[in-house]
C-alpha cells in the first residue's frame, strides 16, 4: 500500500539500488533493506519529510518495506550483483554514470543523509543491522505489538525514534 506521495521523495527500488551501487558488490538484500530503512528514518528525524512513501510493515522478524523485499529477495543472502532496475553490474564500468543518474531522482539533501547512513553503517553485518531496527522502543517493535504481523510502522513513529537516536548514530 503506497502512501501519500510527498515532493521529494524517491521510489523505494531507486533508494535500495543506490544503496546496492554504494555497496560496490557486498551487500546482500537484507543490508540494503535495513540502510533504506535507517535511511528513511533519519531522514524523517533530521527534514520532517519521508525519504520514500512505500509502506513499512511489523513483520515477525524485522521491520521490513515489502517493494524493496520484493524487488531483491531473489539474492538470498549472497551479496547483490547488479542494481535491480537496469541490471547494470555493481562492479562494472556503467555503474559510475548509472549512480549519477539515479543520485538525480533524490532531493539533495535527502541524499546525503542516504551517503551518510550509508557510511555509518556499511561494515555492520545482516545480524548487527536487524538488532538496530528490532531493539526494544524501536518503531517495529511498537507497531507489531500493537497491531501483529504485516502492522504498518508509521512515519510518526519512525520520526520521533530516529530523532532520539541522531545524537549517538549520524
Amino acid at each position: 500500500m503506497a502512501r501519500q506521495v510527498h515532493e521529494g521523495t524517491t521510489p523505494v527500488v531507486v533508494v535500495g539500488d543506490y544503496i546496492t551501487g554504494l555497496g560496490g558488490g557486498v551487500f546482500t538484500h537484507l543490508q540494503v533493506l535495513k540502510m533504506a530503512l535507517l535511511s528513511h528514518g533519519y531522514t524523517l528525524a533530521i527534514r520532517g519529510k519521508p525519504l520514500f512513501v512505500e509502506e513499512i510493515q511489523a513483520w515477525r522478524y524485522g521491520p521490513v518495506i515489502p517493494a524493496l523485499y520484493n524487488a531483491l529477495r531473489m539474492h538470498g543472502g549472497a551479496p547483490i550483483p547488479h542494481l535491480y532496475s537496469c541490471k547494470t553490474l555493481v562492479t562494472g564500468p556503467d555503474l559510475e554514470n548509472r549512480m549519477r543518474e539515479l543520485g538525480g531522482m533524490f532531493d539533495p539533501e535527502n541524499l546525503k543523509i542516504v551517503e551518510k547512513t550509508v557510511e555509518v553503517f556499511r561494515d555492520y553485518k545482516e545480524f548487527q543491522l536487524s538488532y538496530i531496527t528490532h531493539m526494544d522502543g524501536s518503531p517495529w517493535r511498537a507497531a507489531y505489538d500493537r497491531g501483529g504481523q504485516f502492522a504498518t510502522i508509521e512515519d510518526g513513529e519512525m520520526m520521533s525514534y530516529y530523532r532520539r537516536q541522531l545524537d549517538g548514530d549520524l
